[in-house]
């Protein structure tokens, strides 16, 4: 059961993650603001690298 949710957590936030990044580069080529997808990247990627080693450490 752990793996499981651990693959889902973990495909979870990769796909927000690539969302964020797909609208970081949308609001780039615009020229708009990007401070709130910086912000989002930066704690997404926290907590993929977090879900990625609680993940090594259950499995």
């Amino acid at each position: 059961m752990e793996v499981f949710f651990g693959f889902f957590v973990v495909s979870l936030l990769g796909v927000l993650w690539f969302l964020n990044l797909a609208a970081l580069l949308q609001k780039l080529k615009m020229d708009k603001s990007i401070h709130n997808q910086v912000i989002l990247g930066a704690v997404l990627t926290f907590i993929l690298i977090f879900a990625f080693m609680m993940f090594s450490i259950v499995s």
